[in-house]
């Protein structure tokens, strides 16, 4: 076996030879040489360090043959040097020696040295261990990770406070509105059955030995009518706290749907008498009874069907009411009933004022009012209270409507059997 020592020069005894000597035994970088068939022939201690090999394995290995290398791919690299280039090979997991044994990322340069008539003598590489900047860069991918998840958290909890304040500030907001709109109805719709109610109080108390009978049944009625009205008003203001404060459970029963329509609906108009004060249209009268036109189909499948009365009365009253107060003398109102299995479809057709297509949108909005009612008196509750009795009846309901051609309520409704 030929040593070190010997494959560097029986004797250094030129400055030269003995400079070189140093260098290559002293550098801090690994250096290994080959022989032109790929066997180890030199190495300074700084590879012995890197690799942990006996002086015995390294003179034993074969740079051409090791199954390392030739797994990784860098074998490719270093053929190219042996056939005369100068080669850098990128640094690959490779296992060394050590107390644990390791896995370093080492690469290398590797340059064939030739003779001046073109022999190639030796390949020589020098190693770059390049562990622990991969370490490094490992441990900046994690700190990176580390750093993107927890910035996408934050912007996540930002985000979720942004909505979070944007909810309760619209909330707000709405809860003002519907405070003012609350303070202006009370305001507007209370006041006028109140003066009405003292008005015919004052004159039953001042005048009433000077008053006939009829003339004082006349003034108590208007009193029953003007608190009938304001207890109504109290009722869908309850009515509709009890709804969204989620007291309000469902009850349901079998109907016959095909006879408890027709008689509500007659039970509804007899409250709306052609009187000084109506209890629909406010004082000045009702405009006169309407033809009522009724359309059930079929029948015979509606005469059992499970539903909660209450709230379906509180449909039906909202929205053939309102279909009787928007509509001129004269005019018809249309209510159709229509199995669809497996839904009931509820329609109520009015041929009056109609709605404005911009404010369609906010109909079912509590206290809301179209511009185009006039004086004719409400709250502005009544659909708000229809649409989440329909909500609470697990259907759906839509309006079509154009001002002054009428408008078209319908209502759909699951048709569960009893």
């Amino acid at each position: 076996m030929v040593s070190p020592t010997e494959t560097l020069s029986a004797t250094p005894d030129s400055p030269a030879e003995l400079r070189w000597s140093l260098l290559f035994e002293q550098s801090p970088l690994s250096i290994q040489v080959f022989a032109p068939d790929g066997r180890t022939i030199r190495f300074n201690p700084a590879w012995e360090n890197l690799f942990g090999l006996s002086r015995e394995e390294a003179y034993a290995f074969n740079v051409l043959e090791a199954p390392d290398l030739i797994e990784s791919g860098a074998i490719h690299g270093i053929r190219k040097a042996f056939a005369g280039e100068v080669v850098f090979v990128p640094a690959v997991p490779f296992p060394v020696r050590g107390k644990p044994q390791e896995v370093r990322w080492i690469g290398g340069t590797l340059y064939p040295v030739i003779t001046p008539d073109g022999v190639l003598q030796e390949v020589v590489v020098i190693h770059h261990d390049i562990t622990e900047l991969k370490e490094a860069e490992e441990t900046m991918r994690r700190l990176n990770e580390i750093l993107e998840e927890r910035v996408a958290t934050r912007t996540a909890e930002l985000a979720a406070s942004e909505e979070n304040l944007r909810v309760a500030l619209d909330a707000e907001r709405q809860l003002n509105r519907l405070k003012t709109s609350f303070v202006g109805m009370v305001s507007h719709e209370f006041r006028t059955p109140l003066g009405i109610i003292n008005t015919a109080t004052e004159i039953l108390d001042r005048y009433h030995d000077r008053l006939d009978p009829g003339q004082r049944a006349r003034h108590t009625s208007t009193i029953l009518s003007a608190v009938r009205r304001m207890t109504g008003m109290m009722e869908h203001i309850l009515l509709l706290a009890r709804i969204d404060g989620g007291k309000v459970s469902l009850a349901p029963a079998e109907i016959d749907l095909a006879a408890w329509l027709p008689k509500t609906l007659a039970e509804i108009s007899d409250t709306c008498p052609s009187q000084d004060l109506c209890p629909l249209h406010g004082e000045g009268g009702c405009p006169g009874h309407r033809e009522l036109r009724v359309e059930i189909e079929p029948a015979e499948a509606l005469r059992r069907v499970e539903l909660d009365e209450s709230l379906l009365h509180h449909i039906v009253g909202n929205l053939f009411s309102n279909a009787c107060k928007y509509s001129p003398a004269g005019q018809a109102v249309e209510v159709s009933l229509r199995h669809r299995h497996p839904q009931l479809v509820l329609a109520f057709r009015d041929h009056g004022i109609g709605i404005p297509l911009d404010e369609q949108a906010r109909l079912f909005d509590g206290f809301f009012r179209g511009s185009n009612t006039g004086n004719l008196p409400g709250t502005g509750l009544g659909l708000a209270i229809t649409k989440r009795c329909v909500e609470l009846l697990g259907g759906d309901i839509a309006v079509e409507s154009q001002p002054g051609s009428g408008t078209t309520f319908t209502v759909t409704l699951p048709l569960v059997p009893p």
